[in-house]
């Protein structure tokens, strides 16, 4: 219930900026906690979801962690109330949902794509958020037109997409862009991650991938190219190369 005079707004009125990409592998979970991170240091309220399922990577780039095994997971409610809503972790003012906070660091969880996608919809809807501006979603590898669905169904959608250089990681996300297309959910743009090491000594820079055809890439699609980011051993992205994402997002955010 929204309280008179309050700025809350339930899950379905929030915007979402869904970080995906057509592959793993590519640093998209480093994106996405990069862009939430940044967006709660500059002062919004924003939360995190964590919906890549089968790997929940982002509670260990926070340093968060689940020792005590599950004995069960409840993928959907059928009825309203009775108190088992799910609450969001803070950290450094970002609030966090994660399957990963529901079972402990070495248990794997294996839904089909129907089951996973009432898992995100709990993840999304049923998360106590409280106060919030925006949400984060860091989605599974590849897109589908009921994880779409769901996303839709929560808030108005902005996509950013992840890749490397690599030819084979600019075709997988082809194929995720035109689902996009599709369901007429708009991309914000794409980074390009992992794309070249930079010396710490020198700062001679290294390409890491031989380089896709122009006319193979997402950006001869259409998508704008807002970052292109080193490889750093620690997964850390510094704020100063997110720069055209964040406002990329934020003007998602105002609209």
């Amino acid at each position: 219930m929204d309280v008179p005079g309050s700025s809350r707004q339930s899950p379905a009125q929030l915007p979402i900026i869904a970080v995906a990409s057509g592959k793993g592998g590519v640093g998209k979970s480093s994106v996405a906690v990069a862009i939430g991170r940044e967006l709660a240091r500059s002062g919004r309220k924003v939360g995190l979801v964590d919906a890549d399922i089968a790997g929940p990577d982002v509670p260990r780039m926070l340093g968060l962690r689940r020792d005590v095994p599950a004995k069960s997971i409840t993928l959907a409610r059928w009825t309203p109330g009775g108190g088992s809503g799910l609450e969001a972790m803070e950290v450094d003012g970002l609030k966090v949902a994660s399957v990963g906070f529901l079972m402990a660091g070495n248990q794997g969880l294996a839904l089909g794509s129907d089951l996973g996608d009432l898992m995100l919809g709990r993840l999304i809807k049923e998360t106590n958020w409280g106060d919030l501006e925006a949400l984060v979603v860091d989605l599974p590898p590849g897109i589908s037109f009921t994880q779409q669905g769901v996303l839709s169904g929560a808030g108005r959608v902005g996509t950013i997409l992840v890749v490397t250089p690599a030819e084979v990681s600019h075709l997988d996300t082809s194929r995720a862009l035109s689902t996009l297309r599709q369901v007429r959910t708009p991309v914000l743009g794409g980074v390009e991650n992992m794309a070249y090491f930079e010396c710490p000594c020198c700062g001679e820079k290294t390409e890491l991938h031989a380089p896709a055809p122009d006319d193979r890439t997402i950006w001869a699609s259409g998508v704008e190219r807002l970052a292109r980011l080193p490889f750093r051993p620690d997964a850390v992205i510094d704020a100063a190369d997110l720069a055209p994402v964040l406002d990329a997002v934020a003007t998602h955010i105002a609209a």
